[in-house]
């Protein structure tokens, strides 16, 4: 728990959640949600007023991945946001699709939303979908001792952790232990 924090005044909320889903066609749904709001009520030159506890930002998006962490499909949505022009900025999005939620997605996703191409928030949200989908699907990766992975996902698990934390710094004690695992499950593929 935080300490006890000086006097002060709430002014903004942000709200972020995320859910994993295993549907029953076999394919996988992950949605992260967005909400920013005040405290205040203000004057806005899109919306005209925005009131205390509404909305500025409300926005989600969802991927739907194979058991490959391959987007088959993506939907982003800006309901709610400061400016008229803004949920224009979610086209790019399909341009996702065929892509694989692998060590350096996070990358590929600024190269092709960043900046003017696409929304800071929705880049963010589908930051936060890529490890949402890792926790998701972990289970279903790691349950049996004996499922298999390709030399190729290995270095995948390998380069997107290492180093990725104080736990898992490389040669540590528990990026060695995780390391021996990856070693065994490719021996026997």
């Amino acid at each position: 728990m935080l300490s006890k924090p000086a006097k002060r005044d709430l002014k903004h909320n942000r709200t972020i959640k995320g859910k994993g889903y295993k549907r029953e066609d076999g394919l996988w749904d992950i949605e992260v949600f967005l909400i920013d709001s005040k405290t205040y009520s203000f004057k806005n030159m899109h919306r005209g007023y925005i009131s205390s506890g509404e909305p500025l930002h409300d926005m989600a998006v969802r991927l739907t991945l194979n058991d490959d962490s391959k987007i088959i499909d993506i939907e982003a949505l800006i309901n709610a946001s400061p400016y008229n022009i803004c949920p224009q900025a979610v086209k790019n999005c399909q341009k996702l699709k065929g892509e694989f939620l692998v060590a350096g997605f996070n990358r590929k996703v600024i190269k092709i939303l960043g900046g003017e191409k696409g929304c800071r928030h929705i880049t963010d949200l589908l930051a936060h979908a890529g490890t949402i989908a890792y926790q998701t699907l972990w289970k279903e990766k790691t349950e049996s001792e004996e499922k298999k992975i390709s030399i190729e996902e290995a270095q995948s698990i390998e380069k997107k952790f290492a180093n990725s934390c104080y736990a898992l710094k490389k040669d540590g004690e528990v990026y060695n232990q995780y390391k021996e695992i990856l070693i065994k499950k490719v021996e026997k593929a």
